[in-house]
């Protein structure tokens, strides 16, 4: 019973004991604190010592204050062992790397008998950033420059960083005097809404841009060379004039291009210094260059280590000679000459180096050195740009493919064939070589333009009165260059409905087909006396031949109806009252070497048509037309165009007038609709020509506007005649004579679309031809 209560007096003794232990060195609460010794990287040696010595001394480390963060992050993050470092220094620098951490608006860090305290204030999260006052620059782009995000820890130097992001980014925009406030909203749990209010000024622009050193260019003659212009109240238009140091960059390199392309090879900037005035939001810009002297060529030369290369006759490939102005663009275009040519006659694999040598007499000698390339292949062709086409549509109009070896003819041809789909506003063909390896990626970037377009036409005559159109129509539908339009046309002399489809790649081939189904009704009452109902479709289709050259097929069935003939009209046309169901077979050529489907300006397109009436249906005869589109690129903004047509119809049964040709307004300028051509002086009315031929002449000019404006000016002449009638009587005018008109335009890519205005005069005409001063028409784009 004795050593029964000794046992049990020395369990008690030994549980105080333990109690009193752990009482000592608790923490707190166990979520808060925790035994250093989890910690430290040497913990089972840690331990031995501890049970060796238990007077050794026993340091902990208590978190408080922290509601996210578990308390095992704090530590880790404070990055300072304070087990075996804890004096005032450690202490310190584990303070700086909490801090640095961007979670905590306080912290605190002391010691206390044998207990480390971590105090912390936690930053708030941020529920929302917002953008406020900003115009020039969307809320998107500015989000995406700003490192506070939605669900990120509040960090004050963070948000100081992102207002300095905020007015960088306004800088490049040309505005420096944007001022930034960063505004929070305390929220609920600790979280905060944070919005920048952005007051953005006044854009800079610059207001003097100056040149010193030049002699040989005056200051005007240079500010016409930069991109950068000098701030004008009453230009309105265009950004040249707002401050943008990446565009002076750009400055300098133009600068540099245009002396060397007037032979001053020694040019250099230089220096370039932008200030502000006083007003702190203009500049005025300085530029400080070196003109040099100006070099003539002494001789051109040519070396060539490529066998039979001189089959080519590199001489008729070089724009300049001995004794001409020294340019860097001649140069580098009669390289691209030779390398061109090279290529057309199997020599796929040219460098063409130009070596320029200084001579003692102020001349520079030009060698072209042809060397021998290695054999390219190409590895890949990656397609950027195309948000809408499909890449299939753009790999269909590519010589090249994968595999093939280069061809730059070939590349050349490429782009050409994806800008005559009519689908990109530009397209950029580049390849560039892997190191080390005979392989080349081809780059073809493009950039779509709106294929999607809402028309709107009008136009004005004294005997017309107003007339106008509607039109809807997509150009590339579901990214496959398919082509679908509704044409809605109504005025006081014509009403028309037009529906039409093109596929360019039937079957999956270069087949193109299409179906085209209207509804039309003329009043040609004030020009012939009746009105004319057309009501049919038309099947077409169309195929490459060999390249350019094109082969199409036809077939259309309509039916006319002439009506509503008044009795004043005369007997040539109430003799074809009535309807009649006429059927048409076509075939036509086409050679096509245009550089743009819809806006060329250089190039030629040639195309013949020979249609059979017949088959079916009340009319026998045939029709012939030839035209020719020619544009000349004379230099940037000025291009010369030139059109060619010509028609006739071969009767084997009489021509009815709804066969027959007539001119509209817009095919001769300076004459009404129907105003040439065979008419019945009795009565005035037009009677249609079995025959035409007509010339138009165009010059289009700059007008000296910003070329962002889209203004060019029109200068043309139009030469034409229309005879030849079934109907042959006294009173009917039927002659061959040419009638000339020429006048002057306006043409505006407005907008809302393009805008072209004609005046024009007749002058050569007939007595009995009807004139007309003034057109216009207009359009829009979605």
């Amino acid at each position: 019973m004795k050593n029964k209560n000794v046992i049990v007096i020395f369990f008690f003794i030994s549980f105080l004991n333990l109690y009193s232990y752990a009482k000592a060195n608790s923490p707190g609460t166990p979520s808060s604190s925790y035994n250093s010794n989890y910690y430290h990287k040497n913990l089972d040696k840690k331990k031995i010592v501890l049970e060796q010595s238990f007077s050794s001394p026993y340091i902990e480390i208590v978190v408080q204050g922290n509601n996210r963060l578990e308390p095992a992050v704090i530590i880790r993050d404070a990055e300072v062992d304070l087990i075996t470092n804890n004096d005032e220094k450690s202490l310190s620098l584990a303070l700086k790397n909490l801090y640095k951490t961007g979670y905590f608006e306080d912290v605190k860090i002391y010691k206390q008998n044998n207990v480390i305290y971590f105090n912390v204030k936690e930053n708030p999260i941020i529920d929302q950033v917002s953008i406020e006052g900003n115009n020039e620059i969307n809320d998107e782009l500015i989000l995406q420059e700003i490192d506070s995000k939605s669900r990120n820890v509040f960090s004050s130097d963070k948000v100081k960083s992102d207002v300095k992001k905020i007015q960088t980014l306004y800088k490049r925009q040309g505005f420096f005097s944007t001022f930034v406030e960063p505004k929070f909203i305390k929220l609920t749990e600790n979280r905060v809404n944070l919005v920048f209010e952005v007051l953005e000024g006044r854009e800079a622009t610059i207001r003097k841009i100056n040149f010193i050193n030049n002699k040989v260019f005056s200051d005007s003659t240079l500010r016409d060379v930069i991109s950068s212009s000098e701030y004008r109240w009453y230009e309105f238009w265009g950004s040249g004039d707002k401050f943008d140091q990446d565009r002076i960059n750009y400055d300098k390199d133009l600068l540099k291009k245009y002396y060397f392309d007037n032979g001053y090879i020694d040019f250099e900037i230089v220096s370039v210094n932008s200030s502000l005035v006083n007003n702190r939001k203009d500049f005025v810009i300085n530029l400080t260059i070196f003109e040099g002297k100006r070099y003539r060529v002494s001789d051109v030369k040519f070396k060539s280590a490529i066998r039979n290369i001189k089959k080519i006759d590199l001489d008729d490939l070089i724009l300049f000679s001995a004794g001409d102005w020294f340019s860097s663009e001649d140069v580098d275009k009669s390289a691209q000459n030779i390398t061109e040519k090279a290529s057309e006659y199997g020599f796929a694999f040219v460098d063409v180096i130009p070596r320029i040598k200084k001579n003692k007499k102020g001349t520079v000698s030009v060698l072209f050195d042809v060397i021998e390339g290695n054999k390219i292949y190409i590895d890949r062709i990656n397609i950027t740009g195309n948000l809408k086409t499909k890449d299939e549509i753009l790999r269909k109009e590519l010589e090249l493919v994968e595999g093939d070896a280069f061809n730059l003819v070939k590349l050349r041809q490429s782009e050409k064939n994806l800008n005559s789909l009519g689908l990109f506003d530009n397209v950029s063909l580049n390849f560039r070589g892997a190191n080390d390896t005979n392989k080349s990626n081809i780059d073809v970037e493009v950039s779509e333009r709106s294929t999607g377009e809402f028309s709107v036409g009008a136009g004005f005559s004294s005997l017309d009165g107003a007339l106008g159109n509607i039109g809807i129509k997509e150009s590339n539908l579901f990214g496959e260059a398919k082509e679908l339009s509704l044409d809605l046309g109504i005025s006081t002399r014509k009403s028309s409905i037009d529906l039409s489809y093109t596929d360019p790649y039937i079957f999956n081939r270069d087949l193109a087909g299409g179906i085209d189904i209207y509804d039309i009704r003329k009043n040609n009452k004030a020009y012939s006396g009746y009105k004319h109902n057309l009501l049919g479709f038309k099947l077409r289709s169309g195929y490459e031949i060999i390249d350019d050259l094109r082969h199409f097929s036809s077939y259309a069935l309509r039916r006319d109806k002439i009506h509503d003939i008044d009795n004043s009209t005369s007997i040539y046309i109430k003799d074809q009252e009535g309807k009649r169901i006429t059927s048409v077979i076509g075939q036509a050529l086409q050679y096509d070497k245009l550089n743009d489907r819809m806006n060329p300006t250089d190039g030629y397109r040639l195309r013949f048509d020979v249609d059979y009436f017949g088959l079916g249906g009340d009319s026998e005869h045939l029709l012939a037309e030839f035209k020719v589109a020619n544009f000349w690129r004379i230099t940037d903004g000025l291009t010369l165009a030139n059109f060619v047509e010509g028609g006739h119809l071969m009767s084997i049964k009489e021509i009815k007038i709804n066969d027959r040709f007539f001119f509209s307004g817009e095919r001769v300028r300076g004459f009404k609709n129907h105003g040439i051509g065979p008419r019945d002086t009795d009565t005035s009315d037009a009677l249609g020509g079995e025959t035409y031929y007509l010339i138009r002449n165009e010059l289009n000019f700059p007008m000296g506007l910003p070329e962002e404006l889209g203004v060019s000016g029109i200068l043309f002449t139009d030469v034409g005649t229309l005879y030849d009638t079934s109907s042959s009587a006294p009173s009917v005018n039927d002659v061959d004579s040419l009638r000339i008109s020429a006048g002057l335009g306006i043409n505006w890519l407005s907008p809302f679309g393009p805008v072209k205005i004609y005046l024009s005069t007749a002058i050569k005409k007939e007595k009995y031809d009807k004139t007309e001063i003034f057109r216009f028409s207009f359009g829009t784009t979605y």
